[in-house]
């Protein structure tokens, strides 16, 4: 069959689409509107009309061509899909959304899913991006923003299959990873994170937000001597002073290389450095001790720093100058401003689920444990356990001093055990499913780098409320409670800038840190009333005192023989390496007493939780008045 000949344009339309070639697209609307009123086929006219229009960004002026073209061929998706968009950006969602709903056309599906998203109607969003990609399964954009409404609503393996589809039909594209690897480190999949920005780096080798992305990521990953060459790189990639010279004078802060970061800080031209370089500056002043310096500089600290670090610091510099009216708002701001930018809470809070578990510890359950005898090769570990900001830290560093011992600083042994456990009873576990849970623990153990010639010491505050737990696997375990005035406690867990997890999630608010903290100490002394389990305490303000006769009796409890290092803590720090929590900058430093009783400074701020701590701190011997 014969080919049908091309439809030539009308030759009055001609002169529109040379000056429209010509990228004279106001010549050629000109042109169209002149002809438009005696064209007798109006629908090429209307096309190059608000072709034209849409070119010079009137798109208001382009919807009655596109209605009307529309209205002569109603099937014609391009049409529909260019009427939705100049809908779209004059603002008449509605109307644009009415146009496109329900369509199983990619192009339309991806507008109704757009829309749907700025509005926040997520879960129709979604259906319609899922429409769009059934129908295109290479529609680039819409795996995008589907991996992106996944990630608000806390779908996280949907989100990164959508990311990964993503990445495979633009490998190239640098946004995507960023989605993703953002995404991963909010899951706390560190290594994944790491990965995808690696494969990244292929893209973009010299790209300077990869690069600082990259050395975040490796810091993750505690492999902080790689995140400090990767930060490095970035900033000789953009030497201008940006996020790379804060986030690398952010990683020698936590690391105590006070030395390295007063390099960096004195390597950078202060007379051409932006407003933000007051934010290391304060830190360094902090560090030198030179407190109302600190104070100065972070009062000039732009907002374009983020203001968890911002308020964080503004108000540590304001504690230890005892200027608690400053320091408890500022403390305050960072708490909210890190629930703002944290995943909405979903399901039971950590408390919560706490609450719930001691709930089901009852006479009766411990009465019908079952009697298991247990023989491997493993010497039960010691778990160091207290309620956060007790001291843990500073004693870990210490007990680090002991040759014969292998410190893990808070690592998720015990709370990846408690997963595999699952819904099995306690009680009625088998030996031999013990011996698998186990042998899971000590392998996950050796993975974070337990010696294997020395005895464990888990680290872990709050595996204090997994005593049960702890017993039914560790029968022989030792348990050493680190204790603190619950007031000082709870304060101090307000005031720790803690990356925003389940559990720490409860220290943003100072009602719900006393209510949490009420909540753990109840299921430690319930394990304790049903198991005869060993356990020695060690009171901090005892222990920065006089750390010899805290020490001495726990050494002699432990079994183990007394060694100086215990007391060089300030060594042991230098090169234990990372420290996770927030008491890095602690721990370097000589034994102090600052810390005990600060809760006097900021009784007013304290009196509305009172009392749920109140009854603790006259179980535990401290004074309340």
């Amino acid at each position: 069959m014969a080919s049908r000949p091309p439809v030539s344009p009308p030759p009055g339309l001609m002169p529109a689409i040379q000056a429209m070639q010509a990228g004279n697209e106001a010549g050629a609307l000109a042109i169209v509107l002149r002809e438009l009123p005696r064209a007798s086929d109006r629908a090429p006219y209307l096309a190059l009309a608000s072709h034209a229009l849409l070119r010079l960004r009137r798109p208001a002026e382009a919807i009655p061509h596109l209605q009307e073209l529309l209205g002569l061929n109603p099937a014609d998706r391009a049409t529909k899909a260019n009427l939705a968009n100049a809908l779209l950006e004059s603002g008449q969602f509605d109307d644009a959304l009415a146009l496109v709903a329900g369509s199983s056309v990619a192009s339309l599906a991806r507008i109704e899913g757009y829309i749907l998203q700025q509005q926040g109607v997520l879960d129709g969003a979604a259906a319609a991006y899922r429409r769009a990609i059934a129908a295109d399964p290479n529609d680039l954009s819409s795996w995008n923003n589907l991996g992106n409404i996944l990630t608000s609503t806390d779908d996280i393996d949907g989100a990164v299959e959508a990311f990964e589809r993503a990445i495979a039909l633009a490998p190239a594209d640098l946004p995507i990873y960023f989605n993703l690897a953002e995404l991963l480190l909010r899951a706390e999949r560190h290594e994944a994170r790491l990965k995808t920005l690696l494969e990244a780096r292929k893209y973009g080798p010299d790209d300077p937000r990869l690069l600082t992305e990259l050395g975040l990521a490796f810091a993750k990953a505690d492999d902080m001597e790689q995140a400090i060459t990767t930060l490095k790189q970035a900033i000789d990639k953009s030497p201008k002073f940006g996020d790379a010279h804060i986030e690398l004078g952010m990683i020698y802060e936590s690391l105590n290389r006070v030395d390295d970061l007063a390099a960096l800080v004195d390597g950078i031209d202060q007379s051409a450095a932006p407003a933000e370089f007051a934010f290391l500056l304060a830190w360094q002043a902090r560090r030198d001790g030179d407190f109302d310096k600190a104070a100065k500089l972070a009062a000039t600290i732009p907002e374009s720093i983020h203001p968890m670090r911002r308020f964080h610091l503004i108000g540590g510099i304001a504690d230890r100058r005892d200027d608690a009216a400053t320091a408890f708002p500022a403390f305050e701001r960072m708490n909210n401003e890190a629930l703002a930018a944290s995943p909405p809470l979903v399901g039971d809070s950590y408390r919560t689920q706490v609450e719930r578990d001691v709930a089901g510890w009852s006479d009766d359950w411990a009465a019908s444990w079952t009697d298991v005898r247990i023989s491997d090769t493993y010497r039960d570990p010691i778990f160091l356990v207290g309620f956060p900001r007790s001291g843990t830290t500073l004693l870990d560093t210490m007990l680090m001093g002991l040759p014969t011992l292998s410190v893990l600083e808070e690592r998720p042994m015990m709370a990846r055990t408690v997963k595999l456990i699952g819904d099995d009873d306690l009680a009625t576990l088998s030996a031999a499913r013990i011996r698998e849970l186990r042998e899971a623990y000590f392998r996950d153990a050796g993975e974070y780098g337990w010696d294997r010639n020395r005895r464990l010491v888990d680290k872990h505050p709050l595996n204090m409320e997994r005593v049960p737990a702890i017993h039914r696997l560790f029968p022989n375990a030792h348990f050493i409670l680190a204790e603190r005035h619950p007031y000082d406690v709870v304060l101090s867990c307000f005031m720790a800038n803690f990356t925003v997890n389940l559990a720490m999630r409860s220290f943003t608010s100072l009602d719900e840190a006393a209510r949490t903290f009420d909540a753990v100490f109840t299921a430690w002394n319930r394990g304790l009333s049903l198991f005869p389990v060993s356990v020695h305490a060690i009171r901090y303000e005892r222990l920065v005192a006089d750390a010899t006769t805290e020490l001495a009796p726990l050494v002699n409890w432990l079994g183990e023989e007394w060694h100086d290092d215990l007391l060089d803590h300030q060594q042991t720090a230098k090169t234990r390496g990372r420290v996770r929590t927030a008491s890095y900058s602690q721990i370097g430093e000589s034994l102090y007493t600052r810390a005990a009783d600060r809760w006097r400074r900021y009784r007013d701020f304290l009196e509305p939780v009172l009392p749920i701590l109140r009854p603790w701190a006259e179980r535990m011997g401290y004074q309340t008045e």
